[in-house]
């Protein structure tokens, strides 16, 4: 009786977890709106497995806010765009037989992400880098410019930006909290 109850307890945890997946919506569709700015459920499941993609919707959100108060801002982010060669690397998909284990976590991503977005692999990986770079790009510009501190070099300044970036961050979604709408779950 008890391994019954244990099974039955797996199984609805399993189809609950099934119910969070993004493969039941279509990628056309609004997954948030922020200040009239949509994010669809195809850009989450371009950067993230399907099993994840709504797990950072709230960060999807937060790019979202500090773009567009950079370009309200109307501050410059090129010099924080990686563009040249020696910035590239990320763009590269690591070769089949690398024995770095960070480079077989991003090949295997960009496999199966290229996979479920019928891509290549190498192209998947050129595009998510420019997003990601993109993305990066304004969240520095944005904690430089609403704390200070630029070029962290030590741990300590790290620690430090961090804990203030995260409480800024909070901020901004409680300050636009009435121009945020999650249309999904």
């Amino acid at each position: 009786m008890k391994k019954t109850i244990q099974f039955s307890i797996l199984i609805c945890l399993i189809l609950l977890a099934g119910c969070s997946s993004m493969s039941k919506y279509d990628d056309n569709e609004v997954a948030a709106i922020i200040k009239e700015q949509e994010i669809t459920v195809g850009e989450l499941r371009f950067l993230y497995p399907d099993d994840k993609a709504l797990d950072y919707l709230d960060w999807a959100i937060k790019v979202e806010l500090v773009k567009q108060e950079i370009e309200e801002m109307n501050v410059d982010i090129s010099d924080k765009l990686s563009v040249g060669e020696d910035d590239d690397w990320f763009g590269q998909l690591p070769p089949e037989n690398t024995e770095d284990q960070g480079g077989k976590q991003i090949r295997k991503f960009a496999e199966s992400q290229a996979k479920k977005l019928n891509m290549k692999p190498e192209e998947f990986q050129k595009q998510y880098a420019k997003i990601i770079n993109e993305q990066n790009a304004y969240m520095v510009t944005y904690l430089e410019e609403k704390t200070g501190i630029e070029n962290v070099e030590d741990e300590t300044a790290m620690e430090e930006l961090n804990e203030k970036g995260d409480a800024l961050l909070e901020e901004l979604v409680k300050e636009n909290k009435d121009e945020i709408e999650v249309l999904i779950q």
